[in-house]
């Protein structure tokens, strides 16, 4: 009996070993921190060169549909002082800046914002009732939630980004943040340092 108890514990010793293991290796990589460098709002008098929107005479120019939503993304990102280019990026990787992209969940539009949510927060944080499948409405309202969450969580891009895609509850410190919060953050990340790039489809 009593040599039964040393390998109990050890057996106890090597399975939290392996849990512990486990959870380091998550944190391996570039997901191993938050991803910085990346200003998510900006000054009213900010003079840093933001893309152009106007239409281009270029053949290999992106479709006028695309430049269109770019104008949106921009004008809304300006109207809530929100960076630009992550505005650009979180539209890019909810929808592909596709309007009519409806999710499994029933989140709506290029912005993928949950009817329920619009509903609730469209008369708190922009004063009137917002309409899901009317691209302009979609975007103002999903660029208010990612401006709002910016403002609680004092302009952390990962907390921010988590509530947007996750709520308020899934919200942590990084190294407990879910994997795919993680992943989601990085991906939204590098959409926008993708459009910063000028490597953007529009």
């Amino acid at each position: 009996m009593r040599a039964g108890l040393p390998l109990l514990a050890l057996a106890c010793w090597v399975a939290l070993a392996v849990q512990s293991c486990a959870q380091d290796a998550s944190l391996q990589g570039p997901e191993a921190l938050p991803p910085t460098g990346l200003q998510p709002q900006i000054d009213a008098g900010s003079t840093e060169s933001w893309p152009s929107t106007d239409p281009s005479s270029d053949p290999n120019a992106p479709q006028l549909q695309m430049m269109i939503t770019r104008s949106m993304l921009y004008a809304a990102a300006m109207k809530h002082r929100v960076n630009p280019y992550l505005v650009m990026g979180l539209a890019w990787h909810e929808s592909g800046w596709q309007p009519s992209v409806v999710s499994p969940a029933g989140a709506v539009g290029i912005m993928q914002v949950m009817p329920a949510t619009a509903a609730g927060d469209g008369p708190a944080l922009l004063n009137r009732t917002v309409n899901l499948y009317d691209p302009g409405d979609n975007i103002d309202m999903g660029t208010a939630i990612l401006k709002n969450n910016l403002n609680r969580y004092n302009n952390d891009l990962a907390k921010a980004l988590t509530a947007y895609y996750a709520g308020g509850s899934a919200v942590t410190e990084w190294a407990n943040l879910r994997a795919d919060c993680r992943r989601y953050v990085w991906a939204v990340y590098n959409a926008a340092m993708m459009f910063k790039e000028g490597k953007g489809p529009a």
